[in-house]
């Protein structure tokens, strides 16, 4: 590997850790497993990150910043539309970053760097959800008879909730029913 700077060195080793979380999940980001992607020796990884728990919290954190950065609907599309992609998007690309998502939701038990950068990133979401529905309702295609905080937490909850039921196979929360329940909710709370 060609001479690096401090700063570009650091970033080769978050890239590869994200890679490897979004391809194999946190069991496979061990120090030996991202320094083999990021073509270093272990201890760079050790030199740049003070543990292998802040290296894995903070990958977390930038894949799924990148994943609400995701274009998943036309810029026109509805504020409707918009919301429910970034609650419930059927979008395939989707699906590494969920796996990851939800890992990181177990491991928050007993990890508690991951635990913090978990409740980091649900922020994050609630913040996007938020944002959408203020701009739903600016652009009047939302009607509001609460807050858009406690709106946003109540649609954040169902998904979570049908997510759980989800993963569990049960053929009464497929995909069709998944999105089904959002979208009643969204018109229950917006319209």
């Amino acid at each position: 590997m060609s001479y690096l700077n401090r700063e570009e060195r650091r970033e080769t080793i978050m890239l590869a850790a994200m890679k490897v979380a979004l391809e194999e999940g946190f069991s496979a980001m061990t120090v030996r497993n991202i320094a083999s992607r990021a073509g270093i020796a272990a201890g760079q990884v050790h030199h740049h990150f003070t543990s292998s728990g802040e290296l894995k919290s903070q990958a977390f954190v930038r894949l799924i910043e990148e994943m609400m950065a995701l274009p998943l609907v036309p810029e026109n599309a509805s504020w409707r539309d918009r919301l429910f992609s970034m609650l419930g998007s059927e979008d395939r690309r989707l699906e590494p970053y969920i796996r990851l998502w939800r890992q990181a939701q177990l491991l928050a038990d007993s990890d508690a760097e991951i635990k913090g950068a978990y409740l980091l990133t649900m922020s994050m979401w609630h913040g996007e959800t938020v944002k959408l529905i203020l701009a739903g309702q600016r652009a009047g295609e939302f009607t509001l008879q609460d807050s858009a905080e406690n709106i946003a937490w109540r649609l954040i909850s169902l998904v979570c909730g049908l997510d759980g039921i989800y993963v569990l196979g049960m053929a009464e929360v497929d995909d069709a029913a998944f999105s089904r329940h959002l979208h009643h909710l969204i018109e229950l709370e917006l319209f």
